[in-house]
């Protein structure tokens, strides 16, 4: 029997291809599951996004958490985390540059993996983030003792148990969350499975979640908390082991 899905999609200033990106997860993943919610998680949009996730939500059977003011991605996205009600949760971006029917490649693991995580193959971003990508994949393995090949991707199937179980530790980096998510995740000791996926240029305009001008900061925010992350990671999962025994 497979497991239950809890879609999860972060919304900030998509007006341009929201409808479309829903519309796709909703008739390619969302329908074909039989035990499945769809969570659409908008964080204070301000380009028409909220009309719009507002009348799908009337259509079709999606559950809509809107804010009125923006929270950022860090907290947005640990919020979405205590909405989801299934085994597993389905994280994915809203920039429509992963192809939904890539969630099959990924599903059946579920029975053997808590984290199944899609890794980007033939990559259409340009050039310069292909490159910081693969420095940063580099520099966390060789300093956290990890083997990832795409540690920030945001197409990702978490055992629901498992974000709950990170979510009680208090994150330190602002940014690049999914880098820390999956250190964490690693240092607990959850089994881990790393799928290729394809992907696709964005349509519309630069990156939400980490514009070019941002870059330069959060490479530095990030790096300068190398050592922070690495010890609050074994830290908590030395305590949860500890938990756990106890019990």
């Amino acid at each position: 029997m497979g497991k239950s899905i809890s879609i999860v999609m972060l919304v900030y200033n998509e007006a341009e291809i929201i409808e479309k990106v829903i519309r796709e997860y909703y008739e390619k993943v969302f329908v074909k599951l039989e035990d499945a919610e769809f969570i659409v998680a908008e964080d204070g949009s301000r380009d028409g996004t909220k009309e719009i996730l507002a009348r799908l939500a009337q259509e079709l059977d999606i559950r809509l958490v809107s804010g009125e003011e923006r929270k950022g991605y860090v907290k947005a996205y640990q919020d979405s985390i205590r909405l989801p009600r299934k085994d597993y949760i389905f994280f994915t971006d809203s920039s429509g540059k992963h192809l939904p029917e890539d969630f099959w490649e990924m599903y059946p693991f579920t029975e053997t993996y808590d984290v199944i995580s899609g890794y980007k193959v033939k990559r259409k971003d340009p050039f310069y983030r292909i490159v910081m990508t693969r420095v940063f994949n580099t520099l966390v393995n060789l300093y956290f003792g990890t083997k990832f090949k795409d540690i920030d991707s945001g197409f990702k199937l978490i055992r629901r148990e498992a974000m709950l179980d990170i979510l009680q530790d208090d994150w330190i980096c602002t940014d690049l969350i999914s880098f820390e998510t999956m250190v964490r995740l690693s240092y607990r000791g959850y089994r881990i499975k790393e799928v290729p996926v394809r992907h696709r240029p964005r349509e519309n305009g630069p990156s939400r979640g980490l514009p070019l001008k941002k870059i330069p900061k959060v490479i530095r925010m990030v790096l300068s908390n190398f050592a922070a992350v690495k010890k609050d990671a074994r830290i908590c999962a030395a305590k949860s082991r500890k938990q756990g025994d106890e019990k």
